[in-house]
């Protein structure tokens, strides 16, 4: 029973042993599953970022943005008569209008819900890693084409929010002008941003 006895104890620990490892090996497969059905999208979402880098990228990016409106304006058969760009100036979030703000102070006692992906995002935006660039330029030719040239400019590489447009009809003038107004965005410091990586 003294030789006996330790034996039996070696092989209880081997199978606790044998267990623990099998029941990590199980896992690991488990884990290998999702890293494998994750990567088959890898590509997509690598395509998806570098649209996201170029509609807002890390520096001003004027030039590009430059040779992007020339051909934004060939494709619609108008002329870029003049383009004025401001300085970049820190991002400032968008106030919240006031009878928003009495609602969120009468509803402050109830809980609160959760935070939205949007919303967690646009909290990342900071007036330290985003700026803004105002852009105004006037354009000219067909009224139709004035117009096909603002929907390629919003749908064009670089991010612009437009706010403002102003037509100049001409009395009996085939060709007529715009004014437009927006602004594009710079990303600083994308590691500071969820999910940029």
């Amino acid at each position: 029973m003294l030789g006996v006895v330790p034996k039996l104890d070696e092989i209880q620990a081997a199978n606790s042993q044998r267990t623990a490892v099998s029941a990590q090996n199980a896992q690991q497969e488990a884990d290998l599953i999702v890293l494998k059905r994750n990567f088959t999208g890898i590509a997509e979402l690598r395509t998806y970022l570098s649209t996201l880098q170029d509609a807002v990228p890390v520096d001003a990016g004027i030039p590009d943005f430059i040779g992007e409106l020339g051909v934004i304006a060939r494709q619609n058969a108008v002329t870029l008569n003049s383009l004025d760009i401001s300085d970049a100036v820190a991002f400032q979030p968008v106030a919240v209008p006031a009878e928003q703000s009495a609602t969120t102070a009468e509803t402050a006692t109830a809980p609160a819900a959760a935070a939205t992906p949007a919303t967690a995002a646009a909290s990342q935006l900071t007036p330290e890693n985003y700026l803004a660039v105002t852009v105004s330029m006037t354009i000219a030719g067909a009224h139709s084409n004035l117009f096909d040239f603002v929907a390629g400019l919003q749908h064009g590489q670089r991010s612009i929010a437009i706010s403002t447009l102003a037509t100049d009809t001409g009395e009996g003038s085939v060709e007529k002008t715009m004014t437009i107004t927006g602004t594009i965005y710079v990303l600083l410091d994308p590691s500071g941003v969820t999910g940029a990586k």
